[in-house]
């Protein structure tokens, strides 16, 4: 699941550092939270034309996601400072662990690509479990995952890297600025 919310242009990234500073820890224990991932763009950073603060969660369990979303515990935060944004959810094609430590995480990248309505979805869900693995595989990948949404057949990689080679990252790859990792449950 993400909620991408949109920052103005002159909004000051301090206040959302600060905030994953001194609040990030709170779900580095979280019940059912496979992972976290801090994810910002910052206007004139990376490449990025655009502020936004966007995290990244990989849940375990349906039910403890839902108690973060509508159960008060934790979204009930951002909604009170941002307002309700929309959150994107995925049901999960692929889940890859790299070599790369939590610590080590600088960077995110995510990239969405549409399923063709003609496509083979059982074809299209390998492709997905092929690429993760094969990401899974690189000595800076923390984790792959890939995800299907149902709803618009759009299918999404997101990767947590540690300092990737800015300039061999594909145009059609949105990249993040990861400045937290939480991890409670590990396989």
């Amino acid at each position: 699941m993400q909620y991408p919310i949109a920052l103005p242009a002159d909004y000051d990234m301090g206040i959302i550092r600060t905030r994953v500073r001194t609040r990030g820890s709170a779900l580095d224990n979280r019940r059912g939270l496979r992972c976290k991932a801090y994810c910002i763009r910052e206007a004139g950073v990376d490449g990025s034309r655009v502020n936004e603060y966007a995290p990244f969660y990989l849940w375990a369990d349906s039910g403890a996601a839902a108690e973060f979303l509508w159960g008060g515990q934790g979204f009930d935060g951002i909604v009170r400072s941002f307002g309700r944004p929309q959150v994107h959810t995925w049901v999960p094609a692929a889940l890859g662990a790299g070599g790369c430590a939590k610590s080590d995480v600088t960077h995110a990248l995510l990239r969405t690509t549409p399923i063709d309505r003609d496509a083979d979805l059982v074809a299209a869900a390998e492709a997905l479990q092929a690429a993760v693995g094969a990401r899974a595989e690189h000595p800076g990948t923390h984790l792959a995952f890939a995800g299907i949404d149902p709803t618009t057949w759009q299918a999404i990689e997101f990767t947590t890297v540690a300092g990737p080679d800015l300039a061999t990252v594909p145009h059609d790859v949105t990249l993040f600025t990861v400045l937290h990792v939480s991890e409670p449950d590990q396989p």
